[in-house]
């Protein structure tokens, strides 16, 4: 059922398929009287189904747009903004955020490669995400081995997220494909 609220081509093609069977019945009447009821019943779904495709949010957009918002907290970089983004019980997550701010201003941070897999039937609701994360950045510590200079990397992911009311928030249970700046690393199987 979320397919209907995620695409607006659905809406296009109900709206040429509502349109296609109205001027049937019009070839067949020649009544007047059906060539407007097919033009109003076309705009009718098209309009109305574009509506509800807008203003319905799914539980993969309302991910997508939380993955857009952590992205500009931590190039912006406030902490306390992406501690919002993270479950209560996840301190281990906390942790890593925390140092890893401490570390480096990152600049660019851009999730891509992005699968969803949403469990309405845990409770919480919750959502295994797969994506790449690309980020630029500098280091804060002088000390640290990369100096003043920028460096560019990127990782793969699996992180569950939860949702909780309207929020869709990250868990510890993240799996880390490869290597991670920060030597942390969680190799417990996902549930």
């Amino acid at each position: 059922m979320t397919f209907l609220f995620e695409h607006t081509w659905i809406w296009v093609v109900f709206a040429a398929i509502t349109g296609f069977i109205g001027y049937s019945m019009f070839v067949n009447d020649k009544k007047n009287r059906t060539l407007l009821m097919t033009v109003i019943a076309t705009a009718v779904v098209l309009i109305g189904g574009v509506a509800l495709e807008r203003y319905i949010e799914t539980d993969q957009e309302a991910l997508r747009r939380t993955l857009k918002e952590i992205s500009v907290a931590i190039r912006s970089d406030d902490f306390k903004q992406v501690n919002g983004y993270i479950a209560p019980d996840a301190a281990q997550l906390r942790g890593l955020a925390a140092a890893g701010m401490g570390m480096a201003k990152l600049s660019v941070v851009h999730f891509g490669s992005v699968e969803i897999k949403v469990n309405d039937s845990t409770v919480p609701t919750t959502a295994e995400l797969r994506f790449i994360v690309t980020f630029r950045g500098s280091s804060k510590d002088k000390a640290f081995i990369l100096g003043d200079a920028e460096f560019f990397d990127q990782f793969r992911f699996t992180a569950i997220f939860e949702k909780h009311g309207d929020r869709w928030l990250a868990t510890d249970d993240i799996l880390f494909d490869g290597g991670f700046p920060l030597n942390y690393t969680n190799t417990s199987p996902m549930p």
